[in-house]
């Protein structure tokens, strides 16, 4: 009984192969509905074969000769009517692997038409362990962006905040400022008043005895000196206001880098347990093959039987 073994390649062997992105390989299928066409398992899973890999090569170089997509569309319409030799030569292609890859694509599964079945159930075994991490890139994905949301949101809020108190104290600035002129208009205006009634009495007890003056000119030395002390405390409450603005500031600033300093760190763990993940499924992956091919040997013992 005669063998006939066909190699069946999955996307991302293919998009390493060719080097062209899986979403790219995706998007050209949609392109060329019809034309190109990648056969798929049961489960919906796409597997490239020779031929199709050869169409693939030859869209990249049409691609790369920057023509569009209608002429490229037309191009292969008139290969697949004509069907002759040279359109079909034009088509095909000799992918030259390097040596350093040799042996991994001695590992690729290699289906035999009759027991096709198994392969496919392989294939849908792949799929599912790449669709689970494909899910878990994503959640990883949407976190780091409400982590950068929440960073924006921090920043924003510590910006109001400073804002907030800023213009609290300069409010409050401005309101013990009016309270100072208002003093000073008050104090002014007692002394006058005071000022106005001791010259009266100044010049009503001018015959007096001079002691009486002395005394009055007392009065009037202690009251200017309370007055400067109010003033002096006024000043240094100013002082203190001003002070606390500026501390207020200083503590928003390292709240701010903290919250920075810990996304950072989160960030980073993330970053490494997506890499731990990527190790384990290479490792799954390596097994997967290894047992492809000790299930490979065991059919052609059975076939030679």
């Amino acid at each position: 009984m005669d063998n006939q073994f066909t190699k069946a390649y999955s996307i991302k062997e293919v998009s390493k192969k060719i080097n062209v992105p899986s979403g790219t390989i995706r998007q050209w299928e949609k392109d060329l509905n019809g034309l190109l066409i990648i056969p798929r398992t049961k489960q919906g899973a796409r597997f490239f074969t020779d031929y199709e890999i050869g169409m693939l090569v030859k869209v990249k170089e049409m691609r790369d000769k920057n023509l569009g997509k209608d002429m490229i569309q037309e191009l292969i319409k008139r290969h697949l009517a004509e069907g002759s030799e040279a359109g079909s030569n034009y088509f095909e292609t000799s992918l030259t692997v390097p040596a350093a890859s040799a042996d991994r694509e001695q590992e690729t599964a290699v289906v035999e038409a009759a027991g096709l079945g198994n392969f496919l159930d392989a294939m849908e075994s792949y799929k599912l362990e790449l669709l689970n991490d494909i899910k878990q890139e994503i959640r990883n994905g949407i976190r780091n962006e409400v982590i950068d949301e929440v960073k924006k949101e921090i920043s924003k809020g510590s910006m109001n905040t400073v804002k907030y108190l800023s213009d609290s104290f300069k409010k409050n600035n401005e309101k013990t400022k009016t309270e100072i002129k208002d003093l000073v208009k008050t104090v002014s205006k007692q002394h006058s008043e005071s000022f106005e009634a001791l010259s009266s009495k100044v010049v009503n007890a001018s015959k007096g005895a001079s002691e009486e003056i002395v005394s009055l000119l007392n009065e009037i030395s202690e009251s200017t000196e309370n007055a400067s002390e109010e003033y002096k405390i006024l000043a240094d409450h100013l002082t203190s206001s001003n002070y606390k603005l500026n501390s207020l500031n200083e503590m928003a600033a390292k709240d701010r880098e903290y919250f920075i300093e810990t996304l950072n760190m989160e960030r980073e763990e993330f970053q490494h347990q997506i890499k731990q993940r990527e190790d384990i499924f290479r490792d799954m992956v390596v097994s997967f093959r290894e047992t492809a091919a000790a299930k490979k040997t065991w059919w052609k013992f059975w076939n030679k039987r």
